[in-house]
């Protein structure tokens, strides 16, 4: 359920939007059907993109304390924590999963950072899987710290490969996390730079969905301002600077498909939170209704 008008909204320009590009053929369905009637053609790559749980540095910067407490790499609040294990509750349900289109997860993506690893926890958990690390879909900024101006930064490398498999034995971990973590970056990296690297990730999944058989569903446990970045470059690629356009409550879901055939991305969901309201509307964060 989207409790947000312009979230709504939003889902229907989008929709329409991305539709109307690829000439989608509506009159018959002898392939797989979009809930609203419209035609599929082929195989598709259905992404569950989802925000983290709350991480501390979300509850400073809901305090308005973020430069002076913010750490490079925090960990999920215990709010953050709830959300995640009502999610992962939510998503092992199969017929509740399928209010996301995803009654059958065949995948788990998710990002290096600390809160994501722990957000997709209880998810991996409850479906059985065991998620693979991308190293590429980071947050906007990547690892550093900052001193209290906020206007110097020093890049860490983030967890290294063996607190990872310490905290998360069965996760598929790249050659790319070693002793050193896994952040490369020569400080924090700028919004720009975190689109062009949305792009690439675009780019790496249309290349995906382009090898596929028969359709997959994957879930995508990332961050606010990625999943800002991804959307923009499916929709409004030419957007530059901050990350505006969208909102994202934390552990809201986001659904795209990709079509095997065209590369074309349809939206699904946007910021959808059923298992926040089925479990405790308290749970909410990210953004004010």
């Amino acid at each position: 359920m989207l409790r947000s008008t312009s979230a709504l909204l939003l889902t229907r320009l989008a929709t329409t939007t991305i539709r109307a590009m690829a000439a989608i053929d509506s009159s018959g369905c002898a392939g797989e059907c979009y809930a609203d009637g419209t035609y599929q053609r082929g195989s598709r790559l259905r992404l569950g993109l989802v925000r983290h749980g709350e991480s501390m540095n979300n509850v400073h910067e809901a305090q308005g304390t973020y430069k002076t407490g913010r750490v490079a790499d925090p960990e999920l609040s215990p709010r953050g924590r709830r959300q995640a294990e009502v999610l992962g509750a939510f998503l092992g349900n199969t017929s509740k999963a399928e209010y996301f289109g995803l009654g059958k997860i065949d995948e788990i993506w998710v990002s290096p950072h600390r809160r994501t690893l722990d957000t997709a926890a209880p998810a991996a958990k409850a479906t059985g899987l065991a998620p693979r690390v991308y190293t590429d879909i980071f947050e906007a900024g990547g690892i550093y710290d900052a001193n209290d101006a906020y206007d110097a930064f020093v890049a860490r490398g983030g967890m290294t490969r063996a607190e990872m498999q310490a905290a998360h034995p069965t996760y598929v971990l790249p050659d790319a996390v070693d002793a050193t973590g896994w952040y490369r970056g020569p400080g924090k990296e700028s919004d720009d730079e975190c689109r062009a690297r949305a792009k690439r990730v675009l780019e790496r999944v249309r290349a995906t969905a382009s090898g596929l058989k028969d359709s997959r569903n994957v879930l995508v446990v990332a961050h606010y301002d990625f999943i800002s970045a991804f959307l923009d470059a499916v929709l409004v690629p030419g957007t530059t600077g901050e990350f505006a356009r969208w909102r994202h409550h934390n552990t809201a879901v986001t659904v795209v498909d990709i079509e095997q055939a065209t590369g074309e991305v349809a939206f699904m969901k946007v910021n959808a939170a059923p298992h926040i309201y089925e479990a405790d509307e308290g749970l909410l964060s990210g953004f004010p209704l």
